[in-house]
């Protein structure tokens, strides 16, 4: 598809859903994602029933219950069918816009975002022993090393994510992986460039930054091939890294190893990194709207698992999956026919009432047992769960270590068009100093 034919479908597909959200559908609102509060529309759609058909085309949830039961339902899957079937109430209402999907329109190549269930249940069974939490405990020592070395050079006055966040997650990321240091640099920028990348999967992205994906997103697959390849070969010293360790690995399956290798890499790169950088975010921000949690976590490091658990439950770094129907099936009560959408909202269902007592406060003192987290198994967030906790809490320990009088200069701005990550764009801070009273706390958009 040419630039133009392309920013002709985006601009038309980004109108169907600024339409759809003028009818006051929660779920197309936070689809267009334009700025609204998605706590507010996750109550919309709990008001709405256990699960609802939005006028967006999907079924949805943000009920607890309903959202953990579909997530754990072998006949639900995150892989799309080749052809949509009509929803009942829209077969009489073709759409007037002949235009393709989205992901026909801008195929997100090397993206592994929408595999079947069984297939990220296997390459995590087989990656778990090196990337479960207690075989990354030496990985998270290095990544604190990493954070407080980077928190050391920053000056008075940084953007938190820009100058911090980001770039410290992806040199730990490429640590884990064990690419070696020629590469760390083309590494860094085209994980930079593809930032953002997995809300593109939903959201028509601006023609210049799907120019940009187009270009970013195939180059830095190739240099995770390119490393497996030489990996294999024994082209590089690189033994210690996740790479060298999956390559000795048997495969189950009769599976192609090296292919595995480069798949649970590219999960990492894609999904991994965007989804520590946002969490983080999200901590950082609720932790200093909430003065007297951050001094607790400054003066108690081992809080930052309580402040990641909870971060996870108040603010996800992913806020909703999307499963399919691979036949007919009822959920709540409700028919669901085969090759239906179905929307988990996970930041909206961790604050379902029903479940969680005072579900809107932020509190890292707040007992394990009243946060009940969602399924991981049968999509991405089961491969790269665990990298993205203790990231984020390696992240936390070395902020509380080494930048204690962390303030917020001036508003915290999230992206436009992110309705799945909601991840942060701006980060004004400074080492020392009085948070300004001239805005209110919490992030905004841009």
């Amino acid at each position: 598809m040419t630039d133009a034919a392309l920013g002709r479908v985006l601009l038309t597909l980004r109108g169907v859903q600024w339409i759809l959200g003028t009818k006051g559908d929660p779920y197309a609102l936070l689809l267009r994602a334009a700025g609204d509060d998605p706590a507010e529309l996750g109550r919309r759609v709990r008001r709405r029933g256990p699960l609802y058909w939005s006028s967006a085309g999907a079924w949805v949830t943000a009920d607890h219950e309903v959202a953990a039961a579909a997530l754990a339902d072998g006949r639900m899957t995150p892989r799309p069918p080749s052809a949509r079937t009509p929803h009942v109430e829209l077969a009489e209402e073709p759409a007037p816009w002949d235009v393709p999907a989205l992901y026909e329109a801008l195929p997100l190549t090397g993206l592994p975002a929408a595999l079947d269930r069984e297939e990220y249940e296997r390459l995590r069974h087989w990656a778990d022993p090196f990337l479960g939490e207690q075989a990354l405990r030496p990985w998270h020592a290095a990544a604190v090393r990493n954070y407080r070395s980077r928190a050391s050079a920053l000056g008075e006055r940084f953007d938190l994510v820009d100058d911090l966040i980001r770039p410290a997650t992806v040199e730990a990321a490429r640590v884990l992986l064990g690419l070696p240091d020629h590469r760390a640099a083309r590494f860094a920028e085209l994980s930079a460039a593809v930032a953002g990348v997995l809300d593109a999967t939903l959201c028509p992205p601006r023609l210049d930054t799907a120019r940009r994906y187009r270009t970013a997103l195939p180059e830095l697959h190739t240099l995770l091939a390119q490393t497996v390849e030489e990996a294999a070969s024994g082209g590089f010293a690189g033994g210690r890294g996740l790479i060298s360790r999956l390559l000795r690995t048997p495969g189950r399956d009769r599976s192609p190893v090296a292919t595995d290798v480069v798949t649970v890499c590219a999960l990492l790169t894609f999904v991994g990194i965007e989804a520590a950088t946002t969490l983080t975010g999200n901590a950082v921000a609720l932790l200093l709207d909430h003065p007297d949690q951050w001094r607790a976590l400054c003066e108690d490091p081992e809080l930052a698992s309580d402040a990641v658990a909870e971060t996870l439950r108040h603010a996800p770094p992913v806020r909703l999956h999307r499963l399919y129907a691979r036949r007919d099936l009822e959920l709540a009560g409700t028919p669901v026919a085969a090759g239906e959408e179905l929307v988990v909202l996970i930041g909206a269902a961790h604050r379902d009432p029903g479940r969680h007592p005072d579900p809107d406060r932020f509190d890292i003192h707040r007992p394990a047992h009243d946060r009940h987290p969602l399924p991981e198994d049968g999509h991405a967030g089961g491969l790269v769960g665990s990298a993205t906790r203790l990231a984020t809490d390696a992240a936390l320990r070395a902020l509380a270590a080494n930048l204690p009088g962390l303030v917020r200069t001036d508003e915290v701005l999230r992206r436009l068009r992110s309705p799945i990550t909601g991840s942060v764009f701006r980060f004004p801070a400074a080492r020392h100093g009085t948070v300004r009273e001239q805005f209110p706390p919490g992030p905004r958009t841009l």
